[in-house]
């Protein structure tokens, strides 16, 4: 059976994820069904959209969840709300999969493939490191970005020797401080859906007393956060983390939990706190929480900054690569 590429559809998406014989690798929390419908509902009127499976052999080999403009074609998502975006492929198939997907793709009058959000260790690059495609297509690539994130140690002391000494000193005097100054504090986990949909309204609003989040929180942005977050919460995925000092929430977090990775999403403290670090501090204890439960990695996402370097967070480089076909 010759090899062939399909149109599909969102629902599509949920099919196949749900179903344990396709054996696909959704690699990121960023490519899974509910995240990229839900952008697709808010912002995905200005593309059409182009789902795509590739079979070889009557095997689903993976799907490319793809939007179109014109002749070019961009992962269904978009970079300041979708830090890693990728193909959803059988590890191992990459090669079946481009070499069936990009021929289709060119077909159908797609001259330029756009992919942004590229991780090291996305399909793309799994491919180029074992065959060039660059002898058919002209491929080019460039750094956009940067994340952090840590690989989470075995204990909260090994934590501490990880950090330079300056940082081990800051985040041993911030909890100090803590203590010393208030009378009590508490960090706790809201995990269940319905103290989610009930806490969300006031994260918006330690979120927008930041005067920067809140000129990005406009009414779509705010539409989509609010579908994303109980969408995820349906799935069992979404976390707030909260910072209490004397019953009062001075900050909170908003994260993900995927495949023993937390992804640290949002945040907003209350300015009432800002003498304490509160929102440095609400990050603190979730690193020390994400150890307790023994994840895997502790993912600050895309965005440089300083506090991500300074709590232990490496670099990892995000590109955009374009593939001319």
């Amino acid at each position: 059976m010759p090899s062939q590429v399909k149109k599909e559809n969102i629902k599509s998406l949920f099919r196949y994820y749900s179903a344990d014989n396709y054996n696909l690798n959704w690699p990121y929390l960023f490519t899974l069904p509910f995240w990229l419908q839900s952008w697709w509902n808010v912002f995905g009127g200005e593309s059409e959209l182009m789902l795509r499976s590739v079979w070889h052999e009557g095997k689903l080999m993976g799907v490319a969840p793809l939007r179109k403009r014109i002749k070019e074609a961009f992962f269904i998502g978009s970079a300041d709300v979708c830090d890693y975006l990728d193909f959803i492929v059988q590890e191992g198939e990459e090669s079946n999969f481009f070499n069936t997907l990009i021929p289709g793709l060119r077909q159908e009058g797609i001259d330029k493939l756009i992919l942004y959000a590229q991780r090291p260790e996305a399909a793309v690059f799994r491919l180029l490191a074992r065959e060039s495609i660059a002898s058919e297509y002209r491929v080019n690539f460039e750094r956009e970005d940067h994340a952090f994130e840590i690989t989470i140690p075995k204990d909260w002391n090994s934590y501490l020797a990880n950090l330079k000494k300056k940082q081990r000193h800051e985040v041993r005097r911030k909890l100090r401080r803590l203590e010393n100054e208030t009378e009590n504090y508490s960090y706790r986990v809201i995990s269940e859906k319905k103290d989610i949909e009930h806490f969300l309204p006031r994260f918006l609003e330690l979120f927008e007393q930041n005067p920067e989040k809140a000129d990005f929180l406009t009414d779509n942005m705010e539409r989509f956060f609010k579908t994303l977050i109980l969408e995820a919460a349906d799935e069992g995925l979404a976390r707030f983390g909260l910072l209490e000092v004397e019953g009062v929430t001075a900050a909170a977090i908003l994260y993900f939990e995927y495949k023993k990775r937390v992804y640290l999403y949002n945040s907003g403290y209350s300015s009432d706190y800002a003498s304490l670090s509160s929102g440095l501090l609400s990050k603190i204890l979730s690193i020390k929480d994400s150890i307790e439960k023994e994840q895997s990695v502790y993912d600050f996402l895309k965005g440089r900054e300083v506090y991500k370097s300074r709590l232990g967070g490496k670099a990892v480089p995000i590109y955009r690569v374009e593939i001319y076909l």
